[in-house]
């Protein structure tokens, strides 16, 4: 080896040394600090050991200070690259907070929209492991003014390879419209915070002061539904990401991975009949019936705390990946209202993006009219759902437990066959009806109501028609065919292995937008 190599793999191997320590010791003491990880620890508890390998190592700043002060910034705060995620390659972008506070300056946003376009390109999931202050003021390259193009980008390859954003630190103002426009959002209840503007910028615009929680991982759990999951550290966080991904496909072109499952796909599940009370007034938690069902009793809930009436989550039976949506009797009604049927269809858009067969759990009264759902638009959300379910092409299974009732039950719950579901069951319990309630329609359409009118079929309206009646005839567009509680389990996976070559072809359109989104 000649001098003039010597001297540029001794430069190559000092700024490696340089970018391991990012912003120096005393910022990642201060990251420790606070409870968080840095950027590189992050990329390590998402990968598969020694499988990280970077891209744009060499590259840092070339945007100065207003003030004329040189700029140094180790992989301008950005550390991008592919690892292997049980074996399977992905991408993954990581701002380092230890730089310049994660900054985006022109080369960090030129390294993270090159890492979206070669994500999708490739046909690899993008994970985003979050912590950024935002575009790079005060610098002669203003980073802000690149965050069009990650939206752009974002939205462009929304459904071609999964997007996952995993947030670890502050996202205020423009910065955080990136998270929603991924497929899912994880957030560390330690660490991460998402405003339109903060308790300070809010103060400084309208005077207004808002609490700190606002913002919150909780917060947008619980109230704003935006997090899809929420865990208490970043390394939890991370490893939960990680556990999303085993359900995911690479890209829009593939089916989800099938794993190795030592579950018996025969095993009965009678104990589900000592769960599902058979006199309808009485609840009970659906997740019990779940536990039950899928393969090892685990599930990956998403929402879990926001409209709780609604259960969203992946499962396996037999191995196979699926998304189960399933009512739960334990809260009011097990109603559909507005924060569900939000809950509902952004669920159900990520399984058709991503061939991910869809599992049913029908137990619901009808949609409960109210001058407060009313007003927050639920006829429009539930038409959000009503398009997306009937346009969805994947695998859509249904089981009717107790009930199903009315528009919620009959079609938004998948407990129809003309709403394109292609395979409904029933338990022998289940039972089927236009009304739930012991509505006297002559109070609603008082004295305009003609006798024989209400004779004839409205007051017949809210009678209930058993299973046997249902599923004796077909032209009732409700059942394919009724199974005993004990056999749930085996019947599902049936219908998903009959299933697993479906093709449905919908009209050409240009746009697949439809209804507006919510």
């Amino acid at each position: 080896m000649d001098k003039v190599m010597a001297a540029a793999i001794k430069r190559y191997h000092d700024l490696q040394d340089k970018n391991l320590l990012g912003g120096g010791i005393e910022h990642i003491e201060r990251q420790h600090g606070r409870g968080k990880l840095t950027a590189r620890e992050r990329i390590d508890v998402l990968a598969d050991p020694g499988t990280f390998s970077e891209r744009g190592s060499v590259v840092g700043t070339t945007s100065a200070r207003m003030d004329g002060r040189a700029a140094v910034a180790p992989c301008d705060g950005a550390v991008v690259g592919t690892v292997k995620v049980h074996g399977r390659l992905t991408m993954v972008y990581a701002p380092d907070f230890t730089v310049l506070g994660g900054s985006m300056g022109s080369q960090h946003g030129f390294k993270y929209c090159r890492s979206l376009e070669m994500a999708a390109k490739w046909g690899i999931p993008m994970v985003i492991l979050s912590d950024s202050s935002g575009g790079r003021l005060g610098y002669s390259d203003v980073g802000g003014g690149g965050y069009d193009v990650v939206f752009r980008l974002q939205s462009i390859f929304s459904g071609v390879v999964p997007q996952i954003t995993v947030l670890m630190g502050p996202c205020i103002a423009g910065g955080a419209y990136t998270p929603t426009l991924c497929d899912f959002l994880l957030m560390s209840r330690i660490s991460a915070n998402m405003w339109i503007g903060g308790p300070r910028q809010t103060a400084a615009s309208t005077g207004e002061k808002i609490d700190k929680e606002i913002g919150s991982a909780d917060y947008h759990m619980k109230f704003t539904g935006t997090a899809d999951i929420v865990e208490d550290d970043d390394e939890v966080s991370i490893k939960r990401c990680r556990e999303l991904l085993r359900y995911l496909p690479q890209n829009y072109r593939e089916k989800p991975p099938r794993w190795e499952d030592s579950n018996d796909p025969d095993r009965n599940v009678d104990s589900v009949m000592d769960i599902v009370p058979t006199d309808f007034d009485k609840t009970y938690d659906m997740h019990d019936v779940i536990e039950q069902l899928v393969d090892d009793g685990n599930y990956l809930e998403i929402k879990d705390e926001y409209a709780k009436n609604l259960i969203t989550c992946f499962c396996r039976f037999d191995g196979e990946p699926v998304g189960l949506v399933a009512n739960n009797p334990a809260y009011p009604g097990s109603i559909l209202e507005v924060n569900s049927c939000d809950k509902y269809y952004r669920f159900l858009q990520a399984l058709d993006g991503y061939n991910i067969p869809l599992v049913n759990l029908v137990d619901t009264p009808p949609v409960v009219p109210g001058r407060e759902e009313e007003a927050r638009g639920l006829l429009r959300h539930i038409g959000k759902i009503t398009d997306v379910y009937a346009t969805t092409t994947v695998p859509k299974i249904s089981v009717v437990l107790r009930e199903a009732y009315a528009d919620a039950g009959s079609m938004i719950m998948g407990g129809g066959k003309s709403m394109g579901t292609d395979v409904i069951y029933c338990w022998p319990t289940a039972r089927f009806g236009i009304e739930a309630s012991t509505l006297d329609y002559r109070e609603v359409y008082g004295k305009g109501i003609e006798d024989d009118a209400y004779d004839a079929y409205l007051s017949r309206a809210r009678e209930k028609v058993d299973a046997f009646d249902t599923a004796h005839a077909w032209t009732s567009q409700m059942v394919d065919d009724m199974i005993l509680p004990g056999d749930t389990r085996t019947k599902i996976i049936e219908a998903l292995q009959v299933t697993r070559n479906k093709s449905e072809q919908l009209p050409a359109r240009a746009k697949t937008h439809s209804s507006p989104p919510t």
